[in-house]
């Protein structure tokens, strides 16, 4: 064979063996691209599946963009595939995928064993106060746990057993109140004693014009069944819980009655002071003072303390904002400023407010003077004679005062000691009655007069407006 023979023969052999060769890497690169694309379809499948089964998309939609960022794009015939097949992601996205779904199990598992340790609780504190179908309700819950194959059966576990066990605590707590007024009822009185409750409850919702509720309803019942012989004990409990309802209603009408007189004096002395918002609380106070008689139930006397509050609240603010700055008697020192339509008197030092006070003027025929005066003697005691004779209606007893300042001739500035302490204030100068209201002069509160008295140096400038 000849020399240039031999070279295309042996040109040939390689040639033959490099299109061989080729030929093989590219079936290689196509079964791992095929192998890899259904392994991929799996894990789709895989993941699909556990997301209807209860996995979180959380926990997949990670492995997804995972596969989706990292996985060879090229085609089967491209070198890629000659030197990887992909197992080492496909391994990790397996494994990863096993572990989301082995956390979500675990996840919901520990939902459905709390719920059945807090169940096995309940029926061990108040079993008592069960049925039998209620105590023996949980005894399958056990099985049912091991049963549960996905996560989301045993989330619906969870939530079924969870929606039995608020029941069962109702209908427990609802035994517990009744064996409780089972027991007020008896430590009560029984029957008997219910009735003669309602009797008196009645008469106080009829004299403080308050809604007694169901109370001579079942009072009524009550005493028919007592008379009767029958059973007693619902129809009591009833009327037991009714009468607590009352007493509360009671209660927040007898604060809210409290309430309502300090909260007309501070809107009186916001208005004597005239406060930057002293009209509107004023108007404001005049609204709750009209609604609160007309008011007859719990909700509304609960809606009208709120509105009490705020207004209180206002006020007092409003108060220590205006505070100083006050231009009384038109100069320094001291002034007592008194209002006759607010019955309110107001002391000012230098400008700032250091009291205030309800009082009360003069009667109608005897009121007192309007004006700027002085006080320009002051006492104590002072024996206060009438200067009308016996038999006259203004006439009245000779009376001893502890404290006197005099800043008109025979008008003071004085305690009342027979005037009830909370009656001094607007209406106060018109109680004829009572004999509350002045022969001119001015009453103040006991301990108001105390203190002013030595607060009060002659000379003070007296201002008495309408």
């Amino acid at each position: 064979m000849t020399p240039k023979r031999a070279i295309r023969l042996a040109a040939a052999v390689l040639i033959a063996c490099l299109i061989a060769g080729s030929a093989s890497l590219v079936g290689v690169g196509a079964q791992r691209r095929t192998t890899f694309d259904a392994q991929a379809a799996s894990l789709q499948r895989t993941w699909a599946h556990d997301l209807a089964v209860g996995v979180p998309a959380a926990s997949i939609t990670p492995l997804r963009s995972r596969l989706r960022e990292q996985r060879p794009e090229d085609e089967w015939w491209a070198p890629v595939w000659w030197t990887t097949d992909g197992h080492v992601l496909l391994t990790a996205l397996t494994h990863a995928t096993d572990t989301a779904y082995a956390t979500a199990m675990t996840a919901q598992l520990d939902k459905a064993q709390l719920v059945l340790s807090d169940w096995q609780q309940e029926v061990s504190q108040n079993s008592g106060f069960m049925t039998a179908a209620q105590s023996s309700a949980g005894q399958n819950w056990p099985a049912q746990l091991r049963a549960a194959s996905t996560p989301d059966r045993l989330a619906a576990l969870a939530v079924t057993w969870q929606q039995q066990l608020d029941s069962a605590r109702t209908e427990v707590v609802a035994a517990q109140q009744q064996a409780e007024i089972r027991t007020d009822v008896a430590q009560a009185g029984g029957a008997p004693a219910l009735i003669a409750q309602a009797g008196t409850a009645l008469t106080t919702a009829s004299n403080d014009n308050l809604d007694p509720g169901d109370i001579s309803d079942l009072a009524t019942q009550l005493q028919s069944q007592e008379s009767n012989g029958a059973d007693t004990s619902k129809t009591a409990g009833l009327l037991y819980t009714a009468l607590q309802q009352f007493n509360q209603l009671v209660s927040v009408n007898d604060q809210l009655n409290g309430e309502m007189r300090p909260l007309m004096l501070l809107a009186d002395q916001a208005s004597a002071e005239d406060t930057p918002n002293s009209t509107h609380l004023q108007a404001l106070y005049q609204e709750v003072a009209q609604e609160f008689p007309s008011d007859t139930t719990y909700d509304q006397m609960s809606a009208l303390q709120v509105q009490v509050t705020g207004i209180q609240n206002a006020l007092n603010a409003d108060l220590a904002a205006d505070q100083c700055g006050h231009e009384a008697g038109g100069g320094s020192g001291k002034v007592i400023t008194l209002s006759i339509s607010l019955e309110e008197a107001i002391f000012y030092d230098n400008g700032c407010v250091v009291g205030a006070s309800p009082i009360t003027t003069g009667r109608p025929g005897l009121n007192t003077p309007t004006g700027n005066f002085a006080v320009f003697y002051k006492t104590s005691p002072f024996t206060m004679v009438s200067p009308w004779p016996p038999g006259s209606p203004d006439w009245y007893p000779t009376t001893v005062v502890q404290w006197v300042l005099e800043f008109a001739d025979g008008y003071f500035l004085h305690d009342a000691y027979w005037e009830n302490q909370n009656a001094f204030g607007p209406g106060s100068q018109n109680d004829v009655a009572q004999d509350y209201a002045s022969h001119g002069c001015v009453h103040f509160p006991t301990v108001i007069m105390s203190w002013l008295y030595n607060w009060t140096p002659l000379g003070t400038p007296v201002i008495i407006t309408n």
